[in-house]
């Protein structure tokens, strides 16, 4: 496992290219997946340390991927980033354990920058954590 290792799963180029760029300057090593078959795959074969998860895309959705995650390297942090909120759907998802760590999109990276260093940092402590811009007005 290469240390500070961040996987971005997303189906949106842009968003993928932004955090890998940003995440990269803060001296991660950052791999990019545009789909959930190519983040398993990196998954099993070099175990992010962490992996920052698009809830929703085509084929297999972010759920599925992250209980597969979950099987293939448990130790990774997952955080699940989303712009489709759904206040009940992602309560039901924190409460069943499924969910850990999520963000709402669109987010400001130095936010996310934070809760990635305080993951890390706490990676044997999990903690729930939402990150929601509008709220750090």
């Amino acid at each position: 496992m290469i240390n500070n290792y961040i996987l971005v799963v997303d189906d949106n180029n842009g968003i993928r290219r932004l955090m890998s760029e940003f995440f990269n300057q803060q001296g991660f090593y950052v791999r990019e997946a545009s789909d959930g078959s190519t983040a398993l795959q990196l998954v099993m074969e070099e175990k992010p340390t962490l992996v920052l998860l698009d809830l929703r895309m085509p084929g297999l959705g972010g759920l599925e991927i992250l209980a597969e995650i979950r099987d293939l390297a448990p130790e990774t942090i997952v955080v699940i980033m989303s712009a489709y909120f759904d206040a009940k759907d992602l309560k039901k998802a924190v409460e069943e354990g499924k969910i850990e760590h999520f963000i709402i999109k669109p987010f400001n990276l130095e936010e996310v920058r934070i809760l990635i260093y305080e993951l890390l940092n706490k990676s044997n402590n999990p903690l729930k954590q939402t990150l929601n811009p509008s709220s750090f007005a």
